[in-house]
């Protein structure tokens, strides 16, 4: 390099790092001539190596990587990566010189990964490498699969989401025992619960949850979850006949109605009605003797109707009669045989009969059966002989059926069948006023010059006054039975029955 005269410095430029060199310098003057030659010896500087590379930020697809170094020299960064395993070959990207920090995506999951980092030059020469090694996620599991909210169609699935970013999750779902094909729905990622609907009832059911992420999905969690069961319990048979049966049950408190069938298992005979949610029983008739049928209940609520329960029972034989035995006008078999002692009996009797929460569906049953069977023991029903009417109460007093609304035994019976718990508080006062206003009228059937006999039965002390009405029945000549269990009060039993009380008044300790 040639210098003009006036200069006493120049810098040495596009020079290699880490190098020796030698620096001659000479004067030229103006002759030509040339002094001694005189040399300096010097090593230029390494360059500066990238520090603090850090891989952060893990995901089941990518790295962050970001490192530190301050040289203006640096025209870009190129960034290698390559998985330890093998199963990912190397590749490389590269960003501007003044960048310090690059994601390195797509990835494996559950990965090593080498990542090293060259500054690149503007001399196109390559600056010192420093290399880390990092690990993406794996395909996390949700976890802490539980469930809650079971329903008759219905229960909901919650997990807790894994430490892993995911974009969604995969909701799998089928009946374990059952037929039924298999669901699938999928939710968000800010999603951690979900509630599964039209479902089967009493069904249990398998529940897998899956995690998704771009690079694939987790192993599903598996949990089973089963359906409460939408019917009804303790279905049984009784009052069995050759042309007629009846079933009871025990309710489900939230169903508003059930459907039940009868159908013989050896042909098409088939009946079915429809009951409000309180009811409890049902009698069929028009059967075959003799013959196997199936009574099925449907349990409905407002959303759905539930599986069948059923049971199969078999009708009595017809009953036989000799050739010579003539025509008698005895009660047909499905009908209790009436008592000698009440033949002849001829009154207007209503039955009062406590229908309060206290009762029961089962007490309320058997008080029904006890009705059942005490007019079976009646000869002649109608207006020819006893009339029966019967309410029931509890808040207030609902008459059942009037004193002229059957007329003959097998009427009156299939309408003791049908009578529904009706549940409630207990004024027994005010029922037995509804009974002398509402009952005993000639508009609802009361005949002149006939005994009109009332049977009280309840389970416990009345909510309201019952002195004054019981007075005046008896002043007026109604005959007053009272009939007391469980936690009846024998004090108030008294004073609503006829007197003497020893022959007016009974207590029994339950309907057993």
């Amino acid at each position: 390099v040639i210098l003009s005269g006036s200069e006493n410095r120049y810098v040495l430029t596009d020079l290699s790092p880490s190098t020796e060199y030698e620096v001659l310098l000479t004067a030229v003057f103006t002759d030509e001539s040339e002094s001694d030659t005189v040399s300096v010896i010097a090593t230029t500087l390494a360059r500066k190596a990238v520090r603090n590379l850090s891989l952060t930020d893990e995901t089941t697809q990518s790295l962050d990587a970001s490192w530190e170094l301050e040289d203006p020299n640096v025209d870009s960064y190129r960034i290698s990566y390559v998985s330890l395993s093998g199963n990912h070959n190397k590749e490389a990207v590269s960003v501007g010189g003044g960048q310090k920090r690059a994601v390195l995506q797509p990835l494996q999951p559950d990965t090593q990964y080498k990542v090293t980092v060259t500054p690149v030059y503007r001399d196109g020469q390559d600056g010192t490498s420093v290399s880390a090694v990092g690990s993406t996620f794996p395909l996390l599991i949700a976890e802490n699969l539980r469930v809650s909210e079971e329903s008759y169609n219905r229960f909901r699935v919650s997990w807790d989401p894994p430490q892993a970013p995911t974009v969604g999750y995969r909701i799998v779902y089928q009946p374990v025992y059952a037929r039924g094909s298999v669901l699938e729905t999928t939710v968000g990622e800010d999603v951690n619960s979900i509630l599964l609907l039209n479902l089967l009832s009493g069904t249990e059911y398998n529940v897998q949850v899956t995690a998704s992420y771009p690079a694939g999905q987790s192993e599903p969690m598996l949990i089973n979850a089963k359906t409460l069961f939408l019917g009804v319990s303790g279905l049984s048979a009784y009052q069995v006949r050759p042309n007629s049966m009846c079933v009871q049950w025990q309710p489900l408190l939230q169903a508003t109605a059930y459907r039940v069938s009868i159908q013989s298992t050896l042909n098409d005979q088939r009946q079915e009605v429809n009951l409000g949610g309180a009811a409890s029983r049902q009698c069929f008739y028009d059967l075959t003797p003799s013959s196997q049928y199936q009574i099925s209940i449907y349990t409905q609520t407002r959303e759905m109707e539930g599986p069948s329960v059923s049971i199969t029972e078999m009708t009595l034989p017809a009953p036989t009669q000799a050739p010579t035995e003539p025509p008698t006008t005895e009660a047909p078999p499905t009908l209790p045989p009436a008592k000698e002692v009440c033949k002849e009996a001829k009154a207007d009797l209503v039955f009062l009969v406590d229908g309060s929460w206290s009762i029961g569906d089962d007490n309320f049953m058997k008080i029904t059966h006890f009705l059942y069977s005490t007019m079976g023991s009646l000869d002649q029903i109608g207006s020819d002989g006893t009339q029966v009417a019967v309410a029931q109460f509890s808040d207030d007093a609902r008459t059942e059926f009037q004193l002229s609304s059957h007329g003959n035994k097998e009427a009156l019976l299939e309408a003791i069948q049908k009578i529904q718990y009706k549940g409630g508080n207990t004024k027994t006062g005010r029922a037995i006023k509804h009974v002398k206003e509402s009952i005993y009228t000639p508009a609802a059937g009361a005949r002149r010059g006939v005994p009109n006999v009332l049977v009280v039965l309840t389970d416990g002390r009345s909510q309201d006054d019952v002195n004054k009405v019981s007075k005046e029945m008896q002043m007026e000549g109604y005959i007053v039975f009272a009939i007391g269990f469980a936690d009846a009060d024998y004090g108030e039993l008294v004073s609503i029955a006829s007197k003497p009380s020893d022959r007016h008044v009974f207590f029994v300790d339950d309907l057993d």
